[in-house]
């Protein structure tokens, strides 16, 4: 179907988002977990280290739960947000808590050297106790983004029942030795310390890692922290944190939390540097209760950073409970939009006019979305993974809500996996922001931009006429798209009497018509009088135009052809110019304005040969100099 599609290039970069900071999220590397079938329930979770002990004593780490009907190369497979580049850093090193010895293995697919899988370069040695592994990928090249880790790899599985294990602190560098520092963070499923604000003894509140009790509205994520708050806690009962990464709020003013509470009260949030602090309450009162909601504090009134945070999420004096109650809350991010973040919604389109699908067979997508969409679904078997073309213009999309974050994931045409996308890369991924509307073409890499023109009007002849100043006089460009009013479409100057402008938010198929116009005047217009307008069918991608005003070239062309003998025209490898003795300088431009050659004349030559075998194929703008005057043409290479 036919849309006004957003990249994500531009969702990136417009609007209040532009340089957002998110101070904790609670999110971890997405681990799709490899089963055998229905019977198998391996399961992968993040919870707190239950043996801080020995190489690990971190907080946080993953409980693997391997089931004894799972397969001999149960573990999981992820897409990581951040390459690793196996050029200079050559060895992977995890920690892992196993209660039986068994091989364990590491692997990175569709690279640019390859798929290599290994095992540990030093065999497992202890059980139930943390111990350090390392695999040499030596062998290896360039960059990865997807990895796979087994870490029970026997086979058969041999197990009458399931078994628990453990790891953490995924990381490479270029030293095989265990205990070495790392180069590169894979993964540590750390987040920011929460140290709790407890009334004494008595106040047994706690703050956990757990997985999200209920992803829906406005917090799909995987993972939140759930803060049981003791009856008998303080009114500013909550955390406080030191914070790895310092927060700016010089240009972000907003910070956002989102909050599921079983009541109504005040939400405070405060940032602190020293004597220097900022305690306030939330712009906007909750108004949901055992629902998510996105909860926003102004800090407009201070600048700076900040190292330190503190958040209250029930503060409420007093307490006011007769029995203990639970809040959840995520993702904190410090932007400069004082709105509420909406529920999410991506739409995800697919170009399939030149994929030579059967016709009428149906287009599905597949990937770790997760939810109901499960984690590469073959296609056909999920319903809600279907995408759908009812205008029959060949683009297929669908609509889907999910956490913000990144996915890996393939398009599909027919049942089962026999007609993937052979887009190059393998699988295409996508880092999901909130709300946005993005289009692919079936075999081709990276996101299809949303239809746009660019213009480049050449106003030589108008400028050599007299009847256009530069730097007094403006043109606009006036038509169906913006209902004749060019007030907001002034083109820019971009030299040599060239003007340029880009206008976005067309969809492919439209059909407009316009003029440009000098200072805005319809008098002054392109073919005045009534005379015709320009049209255009817009195309997918960038289109170009590049036209002169009036279309009066030809004039120009005359001038300086005759004039100078310019010759020849389309030019090969050299350009001729004659009379030359009153020509100060030759100036060769490209038509987005940019100047690729020049020539002075310093001996006042009869003739000049400029050397044009190292411009591209393509059209130019040639501008001789004489005197105060100038005047241009076309050239063709």
């Amino acid at each position: 179907m036919k849309k006004n599609l957003l990249s994500v290039i531009m969702l990136t970069i417009i609007g209040f988002w532009a340089n957002a900071q998110t101070i904790e999220n609670f999110e971890s590397l997405q681990m799709n977990v490899m089963v055998g079938g229905v019977e198998d329930l391996s399961s992968f979770t993040v919870s707190e280290n239950p043996d801080p002990t020995g190489v690990n004593t971190s907080g946080m780490v993953v409980k693997f739960l391997r089931d004894k009907d799972g397969v001999h190369y149960g573990g999981f497979y992820a897409t990581m947000s951040s390459p690793v580049d196996l050029t200079t850093n050559k060895y992977v090193h995890l920690k892992v808590w196993k209660p039986r010895i068994t091989p364990v293995k590491f692997k990175f697919e569709a690279g640019p050297g390859g798929t290599l899988e290994i095992a540990s370069m030093n065999p497992q040695t202890l059980v139930n106790a943390w111990e350090e592994m390392v695999f040499d990928f030596t062998f290896l090249f360039g960059e990865y983004t997807k990895i796979v880790f087994m870490p029970d790899f026997i086979d058969p599985v041999g197990l009458t029942e399931d078994i628990t294990i453990y790891f953490d602190e995924i990381y490479i560098n270029n030293d095989p030795t265990v205990g070495s520092a790392p180069a590169q963070v894979m993964e540590d499923y750390e987040h920011i310390p929460l140290n709790l604000m407890l009334n004494g003894a008595n106040d047994l509140s706690t703050m956990t890692l757990i997985t999200n009790p209920d992803p829906t509205g406005q917090n799909l994520s995987n993972y939140v922290i759930k803060f049981i708050r003791d009856k008998d806690g303080y009114p500013w009962g909550g955390f406080w944190s030191a914070l790895p990464t310092v927060i700016d709020v010089t240009d972000n003013k907003f910070v956002h939390v989102k909050v599921w509470k079983p009541r109504i009260s005040p939400i405070k949030f405060k940032i602190e540097y020293g004597a220097n602090q900022m305690e306030i309450e939330s712009m906007y009162p909750q108004t949901k209760i055992n629902a998510w909601e996105d909860i926003v504090f102004d800090f407009s009134e201070t600048t700076g950073t900040y190292p330190i945070i503190a958040f209250f999420p029930d503060f409420m004096d007093p307490v006011g409970l007769t029995e203990d109650i639970t809040i959840y809350f995520d993702d904190i991010i410090l932007n400069n939009d004082p709105n509420p973040i909406g529920t999410p919604s991506q739409t995800i389109s697919v170009d399939m006019t030149e994929s030579g699908m059967t016709p009428g067979s149906q287009v599905w997508i597949s990937g770790t979305m997760g939810g109901i969409h499960g984690t590469w679904n073959e296609p056909g078997t999920n319903p809600n993974n279907e995408m759908l073309d009812p205008d029959g213009d060949g683009i297929y999309s669908i609509t889907m809500s999910l956490p913000d974050g990144l996915i890996a994931f393939k398009f599909f045409w027919g049942l089962g996996w026999g007609n993937g996308d052979p887009a190059p890369g393998g699988d295409r991924t996508l880092i999901l922001a909130n709300t946005m509307d993005v289009l692919y073409k079936w075999g081709e890499d990276g996101i299809v931009l949303a239809p746009s023109i660019h213009w480049i009007l050449n106003m030589s002849y108008q400028i050599y006429m007299g009847t256009f100043i530069e730097g007094t006089d403006f043109v606009d460009v006036a038509g169906s798209f913006n209902e004749w009013n060019g007030i907001n479409h002034h083109l820019n100057s971009i030299g040599s009497g060239l003007y340029a402008i880009t206008v976005e938010g067309f969809t492919a198929g439209d059909y407009i018509e316009y003029k440009f116009r000098i200072n805005g005047n319809w008098e002054t217009s392109e073919f005045p009088n009534g005379g015709p307008n320009r049209t255009y069918i817009v195309v997918p991608g960038l289109n170009e135009i590049i036209v002169w005003y009036n279309d009066e070239i030809t004039d120009i062309k005359d001038i300086t052809l005759n004039e100078y003998n310019i010759y020849p025209n389309p030019v090969t490898d050299k350009l001729f110019i004659g009379n030359m003795k009153d020509i100060t300088k030759v100036e060769i431009y490209n038509v987005t304005g940019q100047l690729v050659k020049t020539f002075e004349n310093t001996n006042a030559a009869e003739q000049a040969q400029i050397n044009t075998s190292d411009l591209r194929s393509g059209m130019y703008i040639l501008t001789i100099y004489s005197g105060s005057s100038s005047s241009s043409t076309k050239l063709m290479k």
